[in-house]
C-alpha cells in the first residue's frame, strides 16, 4: 500500500511539475483587445463612409415620414369610427389601410436594401482592410491572441480585460496611414 502511494504520489508531482513548465512557456503569449466598432469609426475612413451612409438615411427618410404619418392617421381614424361605420365599410378601410401599410413596408425594405448595398460599398472594404492591418500588427508585435471588444455588443464572449491590452488606437492610427496611400 505505501508502495502505491508513493508511485501516486511520484506520479502527480511528475504531472504537475510538467503542467507548471508547460504554463511557464505559454504565460510568454502576448494577448491583446480590440473594438472592431471604434476602429472603423474612430478612422478617417471610416468617419467619411459612416458621413455618407447618414447622408443617405437622412435622404431616404423624409420620403417615409409622409406615408408614416398617413398611415397613423388612417389608424386613428379606423379606430375612432368604426364602430359607426357599417361592417362592409369598416372592412374596405381596413383593406385599404392594410394595402397602404404593405406599400410602406415595401418601401423601407427597399430603402434599407439600399442602404445595405451602400453599406456594403463603403464599409466593408474598410473592415477588409482592418483585418489585414491587425493580422500584420498582431505578427510585428509579437502578439499571441487578439479578442474582439465590444462594450455595446453583449454576445461578446470577452467578460474584463484590462485597458493595457486595447490596442484600438494605435490600429486606427495604422489603417488611417495604409488607408491614406
Amino acid at each position: 500500500m505505501k508502495k502505491i502511494t508513493a508511485i501516486a504520489l511520484s506520479f502527480l508531482l511528475t504531472f504537475f511539475m510538467t503542467v507548471n513548465a508547460s504554463y511557464s512557456a505559454d504565460s510568454q503569449a502576448k494577448i491583446a483587445t480590440l473594438n472592431i466598432q471604434k476602429a472603423v469609426s474612430g478612422s478617417k475612413a471610416g468617419q467619411k463612409a459612416l458621413k455618407l451612409m447618414e447622408a443617405k438615411k437622412g435622404e431616404l427618410e423624409p420620403k417615409f415620414q409622409g406615408d408614416q404619418d398617413a398611415l397613423k392617421a388612417q389608424a386613428k381614424e379606423i379606430e375612432k369610427k368604426s364602430s359607426i361605420w357599417s361592417k362592409e365599410v369598416k372592412a374596405e378601410k381596413e383593406r385599404e389601410y392594410q394595402k397602404k401599410m404593405r406599400e410602406y413596408q415595401l418601401k423601407v425594405e427597399d430603402a434599407n436594401y439600399e442602404l445595405g448595398q451602400l453599406n456594403k460599398k463603403v464599409i466593408a472594404p474598410i473592415i477588409n482592410e482592418l483585418r489585414s492591418v491587425v493580422k500584420e500588427f498582431g505578427k510585428r508585435e509579437g502578439i499571441s491572441l487578439i479578442l474582439e471588444k465590444s462594450a455595446n455588443n453583449p454576445n461578446t464572449n470577452l467578460l474584463y480585460s484590462d485597458q493595457t491590452l486595447d490596442i484600438t488606437d494605435r490600429i486606427i492610427k495604422e489603417l488611417d496611414a495604409r488607408i491614406s496611400k
